[in-house]
């Protein structure tokens, strides 16, 4: 066989994948909820919007996930089998830079699962997350009374704290019209 002929079918064979892929690549809006448990603060359920960029990724099969919610963005590549079943690359990480009116910090959220689907002009995402960082939280100023003596303390922050656990969530939306 011909060097060239390889060479052509080779090259080939990474196209094919991608325009496969180029009819689900765009802009998805997915809705759903998340679970932290993230010590030292109280665990709950939360609502979660997120805007995902689905591009397509240098390796076969593959795409880029952009996502964005409340200001962050995290990116996670992933495998694309031709049922549209997604599985996300692990480990993967994101820096979470924390600036609220009552935390600020710095959080890195390890990618340690993550699957979903992608086809049908939706895409859904389950996802799980250990994290680790630091926060320092604003403290009101309170004003109390001890044994007869009344006390001030002042607005501030709190040193920053050491925090870690897990988030895991769940989502589904479909693709923007543009």
């Amino acid at each position: 066989m011909r060097p060239w002929i390889v060479l052509a079918c080779w090259m080939a064979a990474p196209a094919s994948h991608a325009n496969a892929a180029d009819g689900v690549l765009g802009v998805y809006l997915l809705v759903g909820r998340a679970h932290v448990q993230v010590s030292p603060f109280s665990a709950g359920d939360h609502p979660v919007d997120m805007r995902v960029t689905v591009e397509r990724a240098p390796s076969p099969g593959g795409v880029s996930l952009r996502l964005e919610s409340r200001g962050h963005v995290c990116v996670l590549g992933a495998s694309r089998s031709g049922s549209g079943v997604l599985e996300l690359r692990t480990p993967a990480s994101c820096i979470v830079e924390v600036s609220e009116p009552d935390a600020r910090g710095r959080v890195n959220a390890q990618l340690r699962s993550g699957h979903g689907t992608l086809r049908g002009g939706r895409l859904t995402l389950v996802l799980r997350f250990d994290v680790g960082g630091d926060i320092a939280a604003r403290v009101a100023r309170t004003t109390f009374t001890l044994l007869q003596a009344e006390f001030t303390v002042p607005e501030g922050w709190t040193p920053a704290l050491p925090v870690s656990g897990t988030i895991t969530g769940t989502g589904s939306g479909a693709r923007e019209r543009s």
